[in-house]
């Protein structure tokens, strides 16, 4: 099991929520097991310096997050894509540094 981290930037509500993706690589098929929000970064309007961060504890709040950040995904690349590329820029990057 691999964790996959997101940091989602939800501009209209002046917060940044943090996202954990569970999930499995095989043969190169990603399968996404769970995705879990961990907390809240909440700013000011006026400011772009942080007033709170709150972790998120409840289920129904986790569930709320993840439906939000799905419905706010602005690309047409799925979750299971985006994070084999990761891995293949990752891999890319190892190959260079040799």
């Amino acid at each position: 099991m691999h964790v996959y981290r997101i940091v989602w930037e939800d501009e209209p509500k002046a917060r940044e929520v943090e996202i954990l993706v569970n999930y499995t690589l095989e043969s190169g098929v990603v399968q996404v097991g769970a995705i879990r929000p961990t907390k809240v970064t909440l700013f000011s309007e006026h400011t772009p310096k942080p007033t709170r961060v709150l972790p998120v504890h409840t289920a129904t709040g986790g569930r709320l997050l993840t439906e939000a950040f799905l419905a706010a995904r602005a690309t047409e690349q799925t979750l299971e894509e985006e994070i084999l590329a990761a891995h293949a820029q990752r891999d890319e990057a190892i190959a260079a540094a040799v």
